[in-house]
C-alpha cells in the first residue's frame, strides 16, 4: 500500500475532478478521475443531476481505494445553487441550475420588499439574479409546492458532505454566496429571512473552513473499499475560496483572477468593505479562509468560449481544442479590436446560441459582426481583457493601492493569450498558475484541518514551492489604451 493521501473533489459548472494530494516538502498531485457536470434541461427548466454526481464520486473513491485509503476527503463546488431536503432527509427535487430562467426580473420584485442598499449593507454581496436569495424568492413568488415540504437547505458541496456523513451543516464560505448571510455576524440574517418570509429553520448551522465533519458513513466506506476511518473535512467549500487560498504569494496587496467558467477578480481583505463605491461598482464581499474577505467582482469568463465551442462542435460534429481556437484567434489577418462586446451583458447569460448572441451584440452596437471562428474567439479574449481592466480601475478607485502583480489561477491560467492581453491592458506583471488552484486549496485546507499546516502563510509557501508559475510582462501599452477607449465608448450604457 502507498502512503496515504488527501482527496479533493472539485465540482465545477462544466466538469468535476477528483485529485489526490500527498504532502511532504511539496504537495504532489495525482488526478484520479474526471467527469462532466453541466445542466440538464427538462420541460423548459434547467437542473443539476446531483445523483449522477454522487455515483461518479463513488467511482472515484473505488479508484482511490486501489492505491490507498485517503486520510480525508473534501468537497468544493460553485456557489449560489442549493439542494432542498424534506424531513426524512431526501431530495425534494433536483436542484435548479443558476442559469435557469425563473429568476428573470426577480430582483426588481425583491427590492420592493427590501431596498437594494439595505441588502448590500447586511450581506455585502454583488447583485446578480443567480444569487440564492433571488432563486429562493422566485420560488416563493411562484408559490412553489417544493418549499412547503422543505425541511433544510444545503449548498451543493454541503449536500455531498451530508451524503457521506449524514451531517446537515453549511460551510461559511459557500453560505456567504447566498446573499442571506450577515457578513458582520457571520450568521444567517434574521432580518432578510423574516422580510422575505422564508422559513428560518431551513437554514442549517454554519461551520468554518477546515472543520472536521466526521467519518464517511459505513455503507459508502464498505461499497467503495476506502475503509471506515476516512474523515470528511469541509475545506473552503466554495470553489473560489479554495482557489484563492492557493494563490502563490505572501504579499499583502495583490489582485487575483480565479479564471474558469466565471472570472472572479478582486483582492483579499481583513474585513468587509460595504462603502458607497463598493455598492456603486457592484462588488461582493464573500467569506474567505483564515478570517479573510474575498472582495471581488463576478465576471462572465470562459463561459463565452465554452458555449461557442459547444455550438461549433454540434455544427461540425468534431471535437475542438481550446488551444486550437486560441490559435485561430491570433490569425494575422484579424485586426486587433475589430469586434468587441461587453461580456457581462444579460444576453450572454444563457443564450440558445452564443455565437449568434455575440454577432447580434456587435450589429446592435454599430459594429460589423464577426463571421469566422477566429474572429469570434478574438472578440471574446480581447473583450474579457478590457472587462478585467474596468474592474481593475474600480479597485484602484476604491482602495487607491498601487498593485504590482496580478495572479491568475484556475483553468483559465492555461490561456497564455488572455494572460498576455491582461498584462498589456492592466499594465501589471501577470503570474499565471496554479491551474488546479481549487483542488490544491481544498487539499491543503484538509491538511490544515488535521493539524499538518499551521497558517495561511505556510499554506501559500507550500503552493509557491510546489507549482510552476508563468509570468507575463506588459507590452504595447499605447495600442491597448486605444482599444480600451473604443471598448469604453461601446459599453457606455452598461457600466459596473
Amino acid at each position: 500500500m502507498e502512503e496515504a493521501e488527501y482527496l479533493a473533489f472539485d465540482f465545477g459548472a462544466s466538469s468535476a475532478r477528483a485529485i489526490a494530494g500527498k504532502l511532504g516538502k511539496k504537495l504532489e498531485l495525482r488526478e484520479i478521475y474526471r467527469f462532466q457536470t453541466g445542466g440538464r434541461e427538462i420541460l423548459g427548466s434547467l437542473y443539476w443531476d446531483v445523483l449522477k454526481f454522487y455515483d461518479e464520486v463513488k467511482k472515484a473513491l473505488k479508484i482511490q481505494a486501489q492505491h490507498n485509503s485517503p486520510k480525508s476527503i473534501g468537497f468544493d463546488s460553485w456557489g449560489v445553487d442549493f439542494v432542498l431536503l424534506d424531513k426524512s432527509g431526501n431530495l425534494v427535487c433536483n436542484p435548479y441550475h443558476y442559469r435557469d430562467k425563473r429568476t428573470d426580473g426577480i430582483m426588481d420584485l425583491a427590492f420592493e420588499k427590501v431596498p437594494r442598499g439595505r441588502i448590500f449593507n447586511i450581506t455585502g454581496l454583488q447583485f446578480m439574479q443567480i444569487n440564492s436569495l433571488f432563486q429562493l424568492y422566485s420560488m416563493k413568488v411562484g408559490n412553489s409546492p417544493q418549499l412547503e415540504v422543505t425541511d433544510k437547505l444545503l449548498m451543493i458541496a454541503d449536500y455531498f458532505n451530508y451524503l457521506f456523513t449524514k451531517k446537515i451543516l453549511c460551510e461559511y464560505t459557500n453560505a456567504s454566496t447566498t446573499q442571506l448571510l450577515d457578513l458582520k455576524t457571520r450568521k444567517w440574517s434574521d432580518e432578510l429571512i423574516n422580510k422575505f418570509d422564508f422559513e428560518p429553520t431551513i437554514f442549517p448551522e454554519i461551520i468554518q473552513p477546515a472543520s472536521n465533519i466526521g467519518n464517511v458513513v459505513d455503507s459508502v466506506a464498505d461499497e467503495t473499499g476506502i475503509g471506515r476511518k476516512v474523515m470528511v473535512i469541509a475545506p473552503a467549500t466554495h470553489d473560489t475560496a479554495s482557489a484563492i487560498a492557493s494563490i502563490p504569494t505572501t504579499e499583502k496587496n495583490f489582485i487575483y483572477i480565479s479564471s474558469g467558467t466565471w472570472a472572479l477578480m478582486g483582492t483579499e481583505l481583513s474585513a468587509p468593505n460595504t462603502s458607497e463605491k463598493a455598492l456603486k461598482f457592484n462588488f461582493t464581499n464573500e467569506g474567505g479562509i483564515f478570517g479573510t474577505i474575498r472582495f471581488l467582482k463576478n465576471i462572465i469568463g470562459f463561459w463565452l468560449l465554452q458555449e461557442c465551442k459547444r455550438i461549433w462542435e454540434n455544427q461540425y460534429c468534431e471535437e475542438l481544442r481550446y488551444s486550437a481556437l486560441t490559435k485561430e484567434a491570433m490569425d494575422e489577418d484579424i485586426k486587433p479590436f475589430s469586434y468587441l462586446i461587453y461580456p457581462d451583458h444579460p444576453s450572454f447569460l444563457n443564450p440558445p446560441d452564443m455565437t449568434e448572441a455575440i454577432k447580434n451584440y456587435c450589429t446592435n452596437t454599430g459594429q460589423e459582426a464577426p463571421k469566422k471562428r477566429g474572429e469570434i474567439c478574438r472578440c471574446i479574449l480581447e473583450s474579457l481583457a478590457f472587462r478585467y481592466r474596468e474592474v481593475f480601475d474600480y479597485l484602484i478607485d476604491i482602495f487607491g493601492n498601487k498593485y504590482k502583480n496580478l495572479y491568475i489561477v484556475g483553468g483559465g491560467a492555461q490561456n497564455s493569450v488572455l494572460s498576455q492581453f491582461t498584462a498589456n491592458i492592466c499594465d501589471l506583471n501577470v503570474k499565471a498558475g496554479p491551474v488546479e488552484a481549487t483542488a490544491i486549496g481544498n487539499l491543503l485546507l484538509q491538511a490544515y484541518g488535521l493539524g499538518e499546516i499551521d497558517s495561511l502563510k505556510d499554506l501559500r509557501n507550500i503552493v509557491k514551492s510546489s507549482v510552476e508559475i508563468r509570468e507575463y510582462k506588459p507590452e504595447n501599452k499605447s495600442l491597448w489604451e486605444e482599444g480600451f477607449n473604443k471598448y469604453q465608448n461601446l459599453i457606455e450604457n452598461f457600466r459596473y
